[in-house]
């Protein structure tokens, strides 16, 4: 018996080393394979941030592979800051409403589109589309709790606020990219005060416009006033097409008014230097002068007389010979 015992607490003893030796490879592979698994890859639309026992030792860990202690030393949370999201806002009542609440049943219930009311007080549907990435992964981890329901809270009643300071009229024609405009600067700019670590790419107004109800009426006041901006355009155009001839026809008729003066004033002056001259030419000669104006008279009124006939007088005749000399055949 001694000898049998002494075999068989070899035998165990033996066993047991080789138990513990197994265990001792297991234990070192499973430490091996934990220390594997903190090899990490951060591909090239990520940024990493690595925590130590929940303290933030980077936040900007580059595309590529790492290194960094398994859990529960270490964690590593992988951001996608290249990739461009998109929202839609189209309604309002669920930016601010609960499942259960008033406003989100009585949507449900009329089946009544959400809408805007203009500066004007008028009502408008809008379909706008926010292109955004994120730009901070710090901030988005850590200062903000839900991102899509903060991003949509906000772009709703930043759309809101810009249409309730616009009129209906520039809202539905000239006024959409300044609403686009207004939209991505206020809401930016918000998202920054908030420290989202989000960043807007493009907003797109899809579309704006009446509720259905009232479509045509307004297509009617619109096209109406498009209309009007078109004849008072062509009144415009007409205007400043006829005011330009007008002058050039006022300057022409007085440029030809100031040569007819000028004209006739030149005439009157040699006529008068012609008389006055003629005058002194003749001073003292008696009534010599008066029978060559006399003469001269006749021609001028003989040439305008069409049927003339010439009549020889005898010597008693009273009418003077010299007569017959000037009558043109």
């Amino acid at each position: 018996m001694g000898i049998e015992g002494n075999r068989m607490r070899q035998t165990f003893i033996e066993a047991y080393v080789h138990l513990i030796s197994f265990l001792r490879w297991i234990i070192v592979c499973l430490v091996i394979l934990y220390l594997c698994s903190g090899i990490y890859a951060v591909s090239s639309n990520e940024i990493g941030i690595l925590q130590r026992f929940g303290k933030v030792l980077n936040d900007k860990i580059q595309p590529g592979i790492h290194f960094a202690f398994p859990w529960p030393i270490d964690r590593v949370t992988k951001v996608p800051t290249r990739i461009v999201n998109r929202m839609v806002i189209d309604d309002f009542y669920s930016a601010y409403s609960s499942l259960n609440s008033t406003s989100r049943a009585f949507v449900e219930m009329t089946g009544l589109d959400s809408y805007c009311v203009t500066g004007d007080n008028n009502l408008v549907n809008i379909i706008c589309v926010i292109q955004y990435n994120i730009s901070n992964p710090f901030d988005y981890i850590f200062h903000v709790k839900d991102t899509d329901i903060m991003l949509r809270s906000m772009a709703a009643n930043t759309i809101i606020r810009c249409l309730a300071r616009m009129p209906i009229g520039d809202s539905l024609t000239r006024g959409k990219q300044q609403i686009s405009s207004y939209i991505k600067v206020e809401l930016q700019k918000r998202l920054d005060d908030a420290r989202s670590g989000l960043n807007l790419s493009f907003i797109e107004l899809r579309d704006i416009k009446p509720p259905d109800r009232i479509q045509n009426f307004f297509s009617d006041v619109v096209k109406a006033g498009i209309d009007r901006i078109k004849m008072i355009n062509g009144a415009e155009a007409y205007r400043n097409e006829k005011i330009p001839a007008a002058k050039a026809d006022a300057n022409r008729i007085l440029q030809e008014a100031e040569g007819y003066k000028r004209g006739v004033v030149l005439r009157a002056e040699g006529d008068a230097d012609r008389f006055t001259r003629l005058l002194d030419q003749n001073r003292g000669k008696g009534d010599s002068i008066r029978k060559m104006i006399y003469i001269e008279t006749m021609q001028e009124i003989m040439k305008k007389v069409e049927k003339k006939r010439i009549v020889v007088l005898d010597k008693n005749s009273k009418v003077p010979a010299r007569l017959k000399l000037y009558c043109p055949p």
